[in-house]
């Protein structure tokens, strides 16, 4: 399982769930981890791995069957399949509904399947972000743990500071 969990939501601790209940073991593979204190990413590698570590643990599941893996984005996209065999924990198939992932992955022999994902229009981490700098209510679509991670490291004025900045960057 691959994204940017920017932040962990409701929807991906569902998937998480979902695959568990298929297989044996779920590797959740933090994408961009190189990237934070941006709008896009605003939140550090370990910050993520903090918040799905504890989403999952308040929640009951067992973490001896997780992975939570921080990698890079590569530059050179044809090898990106090999660069995950190279990086992450042996898998077997990649859950993704990303078409453009699936296309990737698919070319470089992995086994993709799509998930059933839970209301993808309500639990949407581009929505809940876009909430935190409007400051209208988003504590509903995230765990707990994330609320109590976003409020410890002051998350809401970081991502709002940022996405008032005129010297941040466009792009990566």
């Amino acid at each position: 399982m691959m994204g940017r969990f920017q932040p962990f939501h409701l929807g991906h601790l569902d998937l998480v769930k979902q695959i568990l209940s298929e297989c044996d073991e779920v590797i959740i593979a933090i994408t961009s981890s190189q990237f934070n204190y941006l709008e896009k990413d605003p939140f550090t590698a370990g910050e993520r791995i903090e918040m799905i570590h504890q989403s999952l643990k308040d929640d009951g599941v067992d973490l001896s069957r997780c992975f939570i893996v921080a990698i890079e984005n590569q530059s050179n996209i044809a090898t990106w399949g090999s660069y995950l065999e190279a990086s992450l924990p042996k898998f077997d198939k990649v859950y993704s509904g990303n078409d453009y992932v699936s296309m990737l992955l698919a070319d470089s022999g992995c086994i993709v399947t799509s998930p059933k994902f839970l209301d993808r229009e309500k639990y949407n981490a581009s929505k809940i972000r876009k909430l935190m700098i409007e400051n209208k209510e988003w504590n509903d679509f995230v765990p707990k743990a994330v609320v109590n991670i976003i409020e410890k490291i002051n998350g809401i004025k970081r991502l709002q500071t940022i996405s008032k900045s005129d010297t941040k960057p466009t792009e990566y």
